[in-house]
């Protein structure tokens, strides 16, 4: 059934069975229509793999300490590198 015949359904119904339509979809918006922000099952069992790995090797984690600068240096770097090809 598309969109336009279920829209004409709908409003065919009466009012009181319209305030009924209406009513059961709220209810069941979440069966109907998921929630996108909802992580995708893959997605979420690599984060679980990953974490169970870090879990497990605690020594072959980084600290997050000094990320950020280690990532600007390395663009810089980069950055540097391009310009000197020119």
């Amino acid at each position: 059934m598309t969109a336009t015949e279920l829209e004409s359904k709908v409003l065919a119904l009466t009012l009181p069975e319209r305030r009924e339509f209406v009513h059961w979809l709220d209810e069941h918006r979440d069966e109907i229509l998921p929630d996108e922000d909802e992580i995708h099952p893959e997605v979420k069992a690599e984060i679980l793999r990953r974490r169970d790995e870090a879990l497990a090797h605690p020594e072959l984690m980084e600290p997050w300490d000094g990320t950020m600068t280690k990532a600007r240096e390395l663009l810089d770097e980069i950055r540097r590198k391009k310009a000197q090809s020119r």
